[in-house]
């Protein structure tokens, strides 16, 4: 089988066409298949993250470093809801029904500003129908976990055009939020948001995917690029290899 495996390639022909289609599409494959490994490895190293720091006991928001990776760090404070100055924050799905996150500023014991995530709540009736958002009333116990957002800051979108609150709004800016909310001093206002945990006062709906998806997808889809590429190969020395008998058939064939 060696035998003729090099008898075949002795007859190989180049064709600048048919290289020119696999020099292109070879290295596009391998890449995709190298970039779905090292997005399944990022994914894998952010459940573990997660997994880690929801064992973790909740600490003040005082003892955080703001600097440092505070992703899903547990947090425990005490304060009161603004519930005047409710944010929706738009186009989030749950179980293929539209609606918000709810997004409310607690004024913390210290008198320092969080921008807690309520949660998600459905949709109303209509777009311009806003849905009615429970207050929360008293000094309460804030539990919940930091949400610290990855990579450069999502810049404020359009707000929905009322005359009042709750207000819609199409991305998390803390500094942004918070002045609208008034609260102007930046150095006040905690720079992450921090997600309810199970029976916190205020909670809502809480569904905050870890990952949108799973590391073994993307390990699977890296196999395909792989196979693919494989194919590639052995298709491209397959139609550079074959016969004169082969090719004259072929266009005999045409004819």
């Amino acid at each position: 089988m060696t035998t003729r495996l090099i008898q075949r390639l002795r007859r190989y022909r180049f064709d600048w066409r048919l290289s020119l289609l696999t020099a292109i599409l070879l290295p596009l494959m391998v890449s995709l298949g190298f970039w779905q490994i090292r997005r399944g490895d990022e994914k894998t190293q952010l459940q573990v993250t997660y997994d880690a720091r929801q064992r973790e006991p909740a600490v003040t928001l005082a003892s955080l470093d703001a600097n440092a990776d505070l992703e899903y760090r547990q947090v425990k404070f005490n304060g009161r809801y603004d519930n005047d100055h409710a944010f929706l924050l738009d186009n989030r799905l749950y179980q293929g029904q539209p609606g918000y996150e709810v997004i409310v500023p607690v004024i913390a014991g210290d008198e320092h500003i969080v921008l807690v995530n309520r949660g998600w709540i459905a949709q109303g009736p209509s777009r311009t129908e806003l849905p009615i958002i429970a207050p929360v009333p008293g000094d309460v116990t804030i539990t919940g976990s930091v949400y610290q957002a990855v990579g450069k800051t999502l810049v404020l979108g359009a707000t929905q055009e009322t005359t009042g609150w709750p207000r819609v709004v199409e991305a998390l800016d803390i500094a942004q939020l918070a002045a609208m909310a008034g609260y102007t001093d930046a150095a006040k206002v905690f720079p992450h948001s921090v997600r309810l945990a199970d029976a916190a006062p205020g909670v809502l709906v809480r569904y905050w995917p870890v990952v949108s998806m799973t590391p073994e997808r993307h390990y699977g889809y890296a196999v395909q690029w792989f196979l693919m590429a494989t194919a590639l190969v052995v298709l491209y020395l397959f139609y550079s290899t074959r016969t004169e008998t082969t090719d004259l058939s072929m266009k005999g064939n045409k004819q």
